[in-house]
């Protein structure tokens, strides 16, 4: 059997496959929420502040905190796993410049990673343009 370069090969063998153009596309795009960030709550669709991350596993959580995320309301029917990480939010529409000296008097949420949507605004400053997003 002779050994074929990419210019004797056929185009389909020679095309990246679907995965692989996916991961050029998205490296160096933040999918995770961090703390400091902001992230859509999938279920209300409001925006969030992500204040910290509170577990990195839901079981972990639970071990913590004695309350199952996982199978809380609509989470059995998202896209949230028990490898999901839990993250502490604030709802943005409850912040303000006044509330932030009396952020612990806030009410603050925690979320799998599976219910949040990252919102990469760090995309605006960065110059860096994502195919196809």
């Amino acid at each position: 059997m002779s050994e074929q370069g990419a210019i004797d090969a056929d185009f389909d063998d020679a095309e990246l496959s679907y995965e692989e153009r996916v991961a050029d596309a998205l490296e160096g795009v933040r999918t995770e929420p961090v703390p400091g960030s902001l992230a859509i709550d999938l279920v209300t669709r409001q925006l969030l502040f992500v204040r910290s991350k509170v577990a990195d596993t839901l079981a972990e959580y639970y071990e913590q905190e004695g309350f199952d995320l996982a199978t809380y309301g609509p989470h059995p029917w998202l896209p949230v796993s028990v490898d999901d990480a839990a993250y502490e939010c604030y709802y943005v529409n409850d912040l303000s410049l006044d509330s932030l000296d009396e952020i612990h008097k806030l009410n603050d949420y925690d979320f799998p990673q599976g219910r949040l949507a990252v919102v990469g605004v760090e995309q605006a400053w960065s110059g860096d343009e994502v195919d196809g997003l």
